[in-house]
Order: structure tokens, then C-alpha cells, then sequence
């Protein structure tokens, strides 16, 4: 058996490769926990996120739905239902008259107007109903007019007006400027009817 004698210089060599190798396979662990410990904290932080989405769209549904409570109860005390008078605008199809323009007076004085868009055009003209004004009447004998501009048969530009004398009685009063076609004349009829 053959003895092999090192110096002290070989031994300190070895010794420094082996704690080289130690650390070298020490830093490499410490790196992979270190990833680890990271994806945890990007998902802890993912999913935090995720529970703070949900409480903000719950937030934003809470303060629509008392936006429109407080929008309803405003609407109660500033115009109260013995008191109240609405007025909708209806288009049945447009295909006679294009509607560019409202304007109403009540007992004389002109309370409301509106310019059509090419939008609001197609939602009428789809079936939607417009509330163009609201107010407190007093009970008693009142007139409505109400002026209609556009455009009518051929591109010309047309413009109706119609009138109504109504009677308010106690509780809501809801009138309505009904634009309807008349194919048998080919033209636009302009009411104001009472619901």
C-alpha cells in the first residue's frame, strides 16, 4: 500500500475546490428557493388582486343602484304625483318624415326643445319612447302645442305643428307627441295623445 504524503500547499488547494464546490452548489439551491419563494408571492399577490376586483365591482353595482334610488326620490320631491306632467315622444317606422327637431309650448311659454341624432333617430324609430319633459302643472284647463322640423316625402324640408287643450286632474299626467305614418296618404300624422 503506497502512503501519498500531501503539503500543506495541496491540502489548502483541495480544501478550496471543495468549499468552492460546496458554496457554488449552495448558491444554486438558495436561487431555486428564492424563485420559488417569489412564485408564491406573485400568486398570493394575483390572487389578492383578484378578491379586490370582485369587492369593486360589488362597490361600483352598490353605488349604481343608490344612484338611481336617489335619482327616483329626487324626481318624488321635486315632482310630486299630484302635480306631475310628463312628456314622451313616440315614432311609428319614420319611413314619411325624418325627425330633426322638437319644440313645445305649454300655455304659451316654451318649456322644451330637442335636436334629433341619427342614433336617437333609429331608437325611436325601433320602438323607444323619449321623455322630453317634466314639470309640476297646477289642476285646471292647460294647452300644449308642439312644433315638428325634418325632413319629409321627396327630401323636402317639413315642418307640422299640433295643439292640444287638456284638462289636469289630480295624479300624474302623462302626454305623448306621437309621429305616425299614414301610408294611405303617404305622409306623417302628428298627435298628442293622453294616457
Amino acid at each position: 500500500m503506497k502512503i501519498v504524503r500531501l503539503t500543506n500547499s495541496c491540502i489548502f488547494v483541495l480544501i478550496s475546490l471543495l468549499v468552492t464546490t460546496l458554496n457554488s452548489q449552495a448558491n444554486d439551491q438558495s436561487i431555486d428557493f428564492a424563485e420559488q419563494e417569489d412564485q408564491r408571492n406573485a400568486q398570493r399577490a394575483l390572487d389578492t388582486v383578484k378578491v379586490l376586483s370582485k369587492e369593486i365591482q360589488g362597490l361600483k353595482k352598490s353605488v349604481v343602484d343608490l344612484n338611481k334610488d336617489l335619482q327616483l326620490m329626487e324626481e318624488e320631491l321635486l315632482f310630486p304625483s299630484s302635480t306631475q306632467l310628463s312628456l314622451f315622444v313616440s315614432l311609428d317606422i319614420g319611413q314619411y318624415f325624418t325627425l330633426e327637431s322638437i319644440k313645445v309650448k305649454l300655455n304659451g311659454k316654451q318649456v322644451a326643445s330637442h335636436l334629433y341624432s341619427d342614433k336617437q333617430r333609429q331608437a325611436l324609430a325601433r320602438g323607444g319612447v323619449q321623455r322630453l319633459y317634466i314639470t309640476n302643472l297646477t289642476l285646471g284647463k292647460h294647452t300644449i302645442a308642439a312644433f315638428f322640423t325634418g325632413i319629409g316625402p321627396n327630401g323636402r324640408a317639413y315642418k307640422r305643428a299640433t295643439e292640444l287643450e287638456f284638462q289636469k286632474k289630480q295624479g300624474s299626467q302623462y302626454l305623448e307627441l306621437a309621429i305616425i305614418d299614414d301610408s294611405a296618404k303617404q305622409e306623417a300624422q302628428f298627435t298628442i295623445k293622453q294616457w
